[in-house]
Protein backbone atom coordinates (compact mmCIF):
# COMPACT_ATOMS: atom_id res chain seq x y z
CA UNK A 1 0.00 0.00 0.00
CA UNK A 2 2.82 2.40 0.89
CA UNK A 3 4.57 1.57 -2.38
CA UNK A 4 1.38 2.36 -4.33
CA UNK A 5 0.91 5.70 -2.54
CA UNK A 6 4.55 6.59 -3.12
CA UNK A 7 4.22 5.78 -6.81
CA UNK A 8 1.09 7.93 -7.14
CA UNK A 9 2.75 10.81 -5.32
CA UNK A 10 5.83 10.58 -7.52
CA UNK A 11 3.70 10.53 -10.67
CA UNK A 12 1.76 13.59 -9.48
CA UNK A 13 4.95 15.49 -8.76
CA UNK A 14 6.32 14.64 -12.20
CA UNK A 15 3.10 15.81 -13.85
CA UNK A 16 3.10 19.11 -11.93
CA UNK A 17 6.75 19.66 -12.68
CA UNK A 18 6.20 19.03 -16.38
CA UNK A 19 3.19 21.43 -16.47
CA UNK A 20 5.03 24.19 -14.67
CA UNK A 21 7.59 24.22 -17.45
CA UNK A 22 4.90 24.28 -20.12
CA UNK A 23 2.93 27.01 -18.36
CA UNK A 24 6.04 29.16 -18.43
CA UNK A 25 5.64 29.38 -22.22
CA UNK A 26 1.90 30.09 -22.04
CA UNK A 27 1.76 33.62 -23.43
CA UNK A 28 -1.24 35.61 -24.69
CA UNK A 29 -0.71 38.42 -27.19
CA UNK A 30 -3.21 40.88 -28.70
CA UNK A 31 -3.50 43.36 -31.55
CA UNK A 32 -2.12 46.87 -31.21
CA UNK A 33 -4.43 49.79 -30.41
CA UNK A 34 -6.89 50.61 -33.18
CA UNK A 35 -8.44 53.89 -34.37
CA UNK A 36 -11.43 53.64 -36.72
CA UNK A 37 -14.13 55.88 -38.10
CA UNK A 38 -17.75 55.37 -37.19
CA UNK A 39 -19.41 52.80 -39.45
CA UNK A 40 -16.22 50.91 -40.30
CA UNK A 41 -15.32 47.33 -39.38
CA UNK A 42 -12.58 46.45 -36.91
CA UNK A 43 -10.99 43.04 -36.36
CA UNK A 44 -8.69 42.34 -33.41
CA UNK A 45 -6.84 39.14 -32.61
CA UNK A 46 -5.85 37.21 -29.52
CA UNK A 47 -3.14 34.55 -29.91
CA UNK A 48 -1.62 32.16 -27.42
CA UNK A 49 1.14 29.55 -27.36
CA UNK A 50 0.79 26.00 -26.13
CA UNK A 51 -1.55 23.10 -26.81
CA UNK A 52 -4.23 22.19 -24.27
CA UNK A 53 -6.95 19.57 -24.06
CA UNK A 54 -9.75 21.80 -22.83
CA UNK A 55 -9.82 25.57 -22.43
CA UNK A 56 -11.95 28.69 -22.85
CA UNK A 57 -11.24 32.04 -24.47
CA UNK A 58 -13.00 35.06 -22.99
CA UNK A 59 -13.30 38.50 -24.56
CA UNK A 60 -13.80 41.33 -22.08
CA UNK A 61 -14.75 44.92 -22.80
CA UNK A 62 -13.70 47.21 -19.94
CA UNK A 63 -13.50 44.10 -17.71
CA UNK A 64 -17.04 42.96 -18.67
CA UNK A 65 -17.38 39.64 -20.50
CA UNK A 66 -18.88 40.01 -23.98
CA UNK A 67 -17.97 36.66 -25.55
CA UNK A 68 -16.81 33.17 -24.56
CA UNK A 69 -15.43 30.41 -26.80
CA UNK A 70 -15.06 26.80 -25.64
CA UNK A 71 -12.39 24.44 -27.01
CA UNK A 72 -12.18 20.69 -26.35
CA UNK A 73 -9.25 18.79 -27.89
CA UNK A 74 -8.92 15.36 -26.22
CA UNK A 75 -5.95 14.33 -28.35
CA UNK A 76 -3.88 17.44 -27.61
CA UNK A 77 -0.33 16.85 -26.42
CA UNK A 78 1.38 19.09 -23.88
CA UNK A 79 4.74 18.39 -25.48
CA UNK A 80 3.76 20.00 -28.76
CA UNK A 81 3.62 23.78 -28.66
CA UNK A 82 1.80 25.78 -31.29
CA UNK A 83 0.22 29.17 -31.66
CA UNK A 84 -3.52 29.58 -31.99
CA UNK A 85 -5.69 32.68 -32.26
CA UNK A 86 -9.18 33.94 -31.59
CA UNK A 87 -10.68 36.80 -33.57
CA UNK A 88 -13.13 39.47 -32.47
CA UNK A 89 -14.92 41.20 -35.34
CA UNK A 90 -17.00 44.34 -34.80
CA UNK A 91 -18.85 45.66 -37.85
CA UNK A 92 -20.51 49.06 -38.25
CA UNK A 93 -18.74 50.37 -35.15
CA UNK A 94 -20.21 53.19 -33.08
CA UNK A 95 -18.58 55.59 -30.59
CA UNK A 96 -20.01 53.49 -27.75
CA UNK A 97 -17.89 50.57 -29.01
CA UNK A 98 -14.77 52.44 -27.89
CA UNK A 99 -13.01 50.81 -24.96
CA UNK A 100 -10.34 48.36 -23.84
CA UNK A 101 -10.83 44.81 -25.13
CA UNK A 102 -8.95 42.15 -23.19
CA UNK A 103 -8.52 38.50 -24.12
CA UNK A 104 -8.31 35.91 -21.33
CA UNK A 105 -7.44 32.25 -21.91
CA UNK A 106 -8.44 29.83 -19.14
CA UNK A 107 -7.07 26.28 -19.34
CA UNK A 108 -9.15 23.58 -17.62
CA UNK A 109 -7.28 20.42 -18.64
CA UNK A 110 -4.57 19.30 -17.96
CA UNK A 111 -4.40 21.86 -15.14
CA UNK A 112 -6.40 24.95 -14.22
CA UNK A 113 -4.50 28.10 -15.15
CA UNK A 114 -5.12 31.29 -17.09
CA UNK A 115 -3.36 34.17 -18.80
CA UNK A 116 -4.46 37.56 -20.13
CA UNK A 117 -3.36 39.77 -22.95
CA UNK A 118 -2.34 43.39 -22.45
CA UNK A 119 -5.60 44.61 -23.97
CA UNK A 120 -6.44 46.35 -27.23
CA UNK A 121 -7.83 49.89 -27.08
CA UNK A 122 -10.41 50.65 -29.77
CA UNK A 123 -11.23 54.32 -30.37
CA UNK A 124 -14.14 55.21 -32.66
CA UNK A 125 -14.34 58.76 -34.04
CA UNK A 126 -17.07 60.28 -36.19
CA UNK A 127 -14.92 63.18 -37.49
CA UNK A 128 -12.10 62.68 -39.96
CA UNK A 129 -9.91 65.42 -38.44
CA UNK A 130 -10.22 63.99 -34.94
CA UNK A 131 -9.48 60.53 -36.28
CA UNK A 132 -6.33 61.70 -38.04
CA UNK A 133 -5.19 63.61 -34.97
CA UNK A 134 -5.77 60.57 -32.78
CA UNK A 135 -3.71 58.42 -35.13
CA UNK A 136 -0.85 60.91 -35.11
CA UNK A 137 -0.83 61.05 -31.32
CA UNK A 138 -0.86 57.25 -31.08
CA UNK A 139 2.06 56.62 -33.44
CA UNK A 140 5.23 58.10 -31.92
CA UNK A 141 7.16 57.32 -35.10
CA UNK A 142 4.81 59.26 -37.37
CA UNK A 143 7.00 61.86 -39.14
CA UNK A 144 4.05 64.20 -39.83
CA UNK A 145 3.62 65.07 -36.17
CA UNK A 146 6.97 66.86 -35.60
CA UNK A 147 6.77 68.34 -39.10
CA UNK A 148 3.41 69.92 -38.34
CA UNK A 149 4.74 71.35 -35.09
CA UNK A 150 7.76 72.88 -36.82
CA UNK A 151 5.60 74.41 -39.56
CA UNK A 152 3.22 75.87 -36.98
CA UNK A 153 6.09 77.41 -35.03
CA UNK A 154 7.63 78.79 -38.22
CA UNK A 155 4.37 80.60 -39.00
CA UNK A 156 3.36 81.73 -35.51
CA UNK A 157 6.71 83.03 -34.24
CA UNK A 158 7.28 85.58 -37.08
CA UNK A 159 3.70 86.81 -36.72
CA UNK A 160 4.24 87.38 -33.01
CA UNK A 161 7.48 89.26 -33.68
CA UNK A 162 5.83 91.49 -36.31
CA UNK A 163 2.94 92.21 -33.95
CA UNK A 164 5.34 93.12 -31.15
CA UNK A 165 7.37 95.46 -33.39
CA UNK A 166 4.22 97.21 -34.65
CA UNK A 167 2.97 97.66 -31.10
CA UNK A 168 6.26 99.14 -29.89
CA UNK A 169 6.44 101.48 -32.91
CA UNK A 170 2.88 102.68 -32.35
CA UNK A 171 3.52 103.32 -28.68
CA UNK A 172 6.66 105.27 -29.53
CA UNK A 173 4.81 107.42 -32.07
CA UNK A 174 2.02 108.08 -29.61
CA UNK A 175 4.58 109.18 -27.01
CA UNK A 176 6.29 111.50 -29.52
CA UNK A 177 2.99 113.08 -30.58
CA UNK A 178 2.04 113.67 -26.96
CA UNK A 179 5.34 115.43 -26.28
CA UNK A 180 4.88 117.65 -29.36
CA UNK A 181 1.40 118.65 -28.18
CA UNK A 182 2.74 119.61 -24.76
CA UNK A 183 5.52 121.69 -26.32
CA UNK A 184 3.01 123.42 -28.61
CA UNK A 185 0.72 124.27 -25.70
CA UNK A 186 3.61 125.66 -23.64
CA UNK A 187 4.79 127.76 -26.59
CA UNK A 188 1.32 129.23 -27.12
CA UNK A 189 1.08 130.09 -23.45
CA UNK A 190 4.45 131.81 -23.45
CA UNK A 191 3.52 133.84 -26.53
CA UNK A 192 0.25 134.94 -24.93
CA UNK A 193 2.03 136.06 -21.78
CA UNK A 194 4.60 137.96 -23.80
CA UNK A 195 1.94 139.78 -25.83
CA UNK A 196 0.03 140.69 -22.71
CA UNK A 197 3.14 142.12 -21.12
CA UNK A 198 4.13 144.13 -24.17
CA UNK A 199 0.76 145.67 -25.09
CA UNK A 200 -0.56 146.80 -21.79
CA UNK A 201 -0.95 145.79 -18.24
CA UNK A 202 -4.69 146.39 -18.60
CA UNK A 203 -5.01 143.76 -21.27
CA UNK A 204 -6.59 140.62 -20.03
CA UNK A 205 -4.51 137.69 -20.98
CA UNK A 206 -6.00 134.32 -21.68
Amino acid sequence: MKILLSSLLFASLCTLSSWSVSSGTFVVTQSDHVFVREGETVNITCCWTGKFERFRVYWLKNQTEIRSDYFNQPNASLKKEEKKCSFLNISNVRPEDSGTYTCKVTVEIPSLTEAKGNGTVITVNDTGNNWQGAQDSLDPGNPTKPTNVIISLAVVVPLLLVTLVCYCTLRRKQGTNFKLILKHQRLNKNISLLLCFCLSKKTRCI
